[in-house]
């Protein structure tokens, strides 16, 4: 065989089996990284299929100099196994994989949940620091009383109802705010580079409009009121305590003013404590 040519079977079955090691590798980080990953023993099977496949291609490499006919076929002979067992296990699987729930979606509006959310926040937070950004704020919509509509018209019209809320709020924002539902009744908003808490106070005035305006369904037509808890940021604090913030002035304006807003300006406050 021509040297060159038998260097270039050697470097490209080198290659692959680095490729396929790297595999199994990656998807046991991934495994340990989420518990609640479905599956797993699935994962180790196809991780075993791809070690015996990678194998293959390093006795190849030895073959070249060192024929070991019987190690080789015995490996092959496992891979095909196991190739064989990783089909039929996947095979019945893949309808079950392609509806599984997804970890950072909401099931039934197809917002982002509060998962990926606080994941937005905090790369807002870090966008905020390095490129000295203006504010932002988050304001946490909390409809007011929406256990009346499940009892009085059921829970398919009340899912309904929530597939429309989450496309009004969407429509009363900017495509580069977030929107995503933290479940049951309430849906957060991400707003970014704003000056001040009076666009906030904007935003929130424009989702009570929204949600005021009757959802039709039939004869019947459903209006809604929110509370909504405000917090402005200055990239001060992180993702996960910007939310619960959003949550207790959440609180405080369904105490005080259902159907009304609560502001928490936390830029404001730490301003005055750097006085």
């Amino acid at each position: 065989m021509n040297s060159d040519l038998l260097w270039l079977h050697v470097a490209s079955d080198a290659v692959i089996a680095v490729a396929y090691f790297s595999i199994p590798v990656m998807l046991a980080v991934l495994v340990s990284r989420r518990r609640d990953m479905p599956y797993r023993p699935v994962f180790a099977m196809v991780s075993v299929f791809i070690v015996l496949g990678a194998t293959t291609h390093v006795l190849a490499i030895l073959n070249v100099w060192l024929p070991l006919a019987l190690l080789d076929g015995i490996v092959k002979a496992m891979t095909a196994i196991a190739a064989i067992v990783t089909a039929v296990v996947l095979a019945p699987l893949l309808p079950k994989l392609t509806t599984l729930p997804s970890p950072i979606a909401d099931s039934l509006t197809s917002l982002p949940n509060r998962l990926l959310f606080v994941d937005r926040v905090g790369l807002a937070l870090a966008r905020m620091k390095r490129e000295n950004r203006e504010l932002l704020a988050i304001l946490l919509v909390d409809i007011d009383d929406f256990r009346r509509v499940n009892d009085a018209l059921g829970h398919s019209v009340g899912d309904q109802l929530l597939v429309r809320v989450a496309k009004r709020l969407e429509k009363v924002t900017r495509s580069a705010d977030t929107v995503a539902r933290c479940g049951g009744d309430e849906f957060i908003v991400l707003v970014e580079r704003i000056e001040g808490p009076l666009y906030a106070k904007g935003v929130a005035r424009r989702i009570i409009s929204a949600l005021e305006r009757p959802f039709p369904f039939g004869e019947v037509r459903v209006a809604l009121t929110a509370s909504i808890g405000i917090v402005i940021s200055d990239g001060s604090e992180g993702a996960e305590g910007l939310v619960a913030a959003a949550e207790a002035a959440t609180r405080r304006a369904k105490e005080l003013h259902r159907g009304g807003f609560d502001l928490d300006d936390r830029s404001l406050r730490e301003a005055q404590a750097a006085v």
